[in-house]
């Protein structure tokens, strides 16, 4: 037997009391029988009421636990459901943008390819695959296996270099610099094989050849670094102007040739952010896309950061700079699409990892941490009272 709750109870001893007064007015001839009609179709009207109420009461519930369910999936993988590698959506976000913000009116069935208009036409119609967390997690462990192939062939490719050089330290004294300026010249290319070729004797056709290669990247690596910070220059200087959507174009010009620059990795992201979320067009997979600049903000200072922390272990010359930009950067585009816990993680995180950090840059982080706590938990407050109404 299903056991009322308190509002069923007090309702259904309503029913009762007005039954019962109607069942004596009747007996005294207090009232007709179009009198007992009309109660009667209020009781029906507040049984609907009720019914209604209850069954919107459970839709909320249930949104709420489908909510919170993909908050902890989020939590844990990064994405909710599968995930799209060409426009880095999970399948709420591809929903949300093709069906709306609520998820009653969203279409049955499982997805296994990207719906976003930008993801539905390409491979000539037959879309982009979706990749389940588990795959996603297998891909990254892949990227992450092959970074770590690459830095040991790099490592040993070094270590024979420096020590064929110094078996020909009596033959050809004050041939190499003490700095390794030659050695920072060349890095191997991804179609390197595993096992690198006997390195040749100096005096011959063959080494002369490898050296003059070498020279030949350096001075095309020079080049491309060269127009990459001509281009940054022309994009600050457009920045400062206001032409912030020219700048965009420019920074972005200047990382095709410098990919790991994180000085205009970091000024668009601020020029992005200046932008208000207007669309922007970037390349990703080999594909113009458009995107919202405040996305694009965002993972132009994810990008600064990982290159940081994955390729100069969070040291060296200008690094704690660019880490700072990129976290209070990244925190503000955050906050600015609302995920407010999000830039308070990134302010706490610059705080607390940055070492030796300026007092005005403390000062801008402390103002800028107690902006977004206070926004929490104003947004919190609401939130609760929202639960109680």
């Amino acid at each position: 037997m299903t056991r009322l709750g308190d509002e069923d109870l007090e309702s259904f001893i309503d029913q009762v009391d007005d039954i019962e007064k109607t069942v004596k007015a009747l007996m005294e001839g207090k009232i007709d029988m179009a009198e007992v009609d009309r109660k009667e179709a209020s009781i029906k009207e507040k049984q609907r009421k009720q019914e209604e109420r209850k069954k919107q009461q459970q839709l909320d519930a249930e949104r709420k636990a489908r909510h919170a369910a993909r908050a902890q999936e989020r939590q844990k993988w990064g994405f909710v459901g599968k995930w799209c590698p060409r426009c880095r959506k999970d399948e709420v976000e591809m929903m949300e943008d093709v069906h709306g913000k609520d998820d009653t009116k969203w279409p049955a069935g499982q997805v296994d390819k990207c719906i976003t208009p930008s993801c539905k036409t390409i491979n000539e119609g037959e879309g982009v695959v979706l990749l389940s967390n588990e795959e996603r997690r297998k891909q990254l462990e892949d990227k992450v296996e092959q970074l770590k192939q690459d830095r040991l062939h790099k490592a040993m490719a070094k270590d024979r270099w420096q020590r064929w050089r110094s078996t020909q330290a009596h033959k050809r004294a004050g041939a190499w610099d003490d700095d390794y300026q030659r050695w920072d010249k060349w890095v191997g290319s991804d179609d390197e094989e595993d096992e690198l070729p006997p390195v040749p004797p100096p005096d011959t056709a063959e080494f002369k050849a490898m050296e003059q290669d070498i020279n030949q990247r350096a001075q095309d690596k020079e080049k491309r670094r060269n127009e990459s910070n001509r281009l940054k220059k022309l994009g600050n200087d457009e920045m400062a102007d206001g032409n912030l959507g020219k700048a965009f174009k420019l920074y972005t010009k200047g990382l095709e040739d410098d990919k790991g620059n994180r000085a205009i990795l970091t000024n668009r992201a601020l020029c992005a952010i200046r932008l208000q979320n207007k669309k922007v067009t970037v390349t990703k997979l080999g594909e113009d896309v458009e995107v919202d600049s405040y996305d694009q903000a965002i993972d132009d200072c994810s990008k600064c950061l990982d290159i940081c922390e994955f390729l100069h272990d969070n040291k060296g010359p200008g690094v704690a700079d660019s880490r700072i930009k990129a976290y209070m950067r990244r925190a503000e585009a955050h906050s600015l699409k609302g995920a407010l816990q999000e830039a308070l993680d990134d302010v706490t995180a610059c705080l607390e990892g940055v070492p030796k950090l300026p007092p005005k840059v403390v000062s801008d982080l402390e103002r800028m941490k107690k902006r977004f706590e206070g926004e929490v938990a104003e947004k919190e407050r609401v939130e609760r009272l929202k639960e109680i109404a």
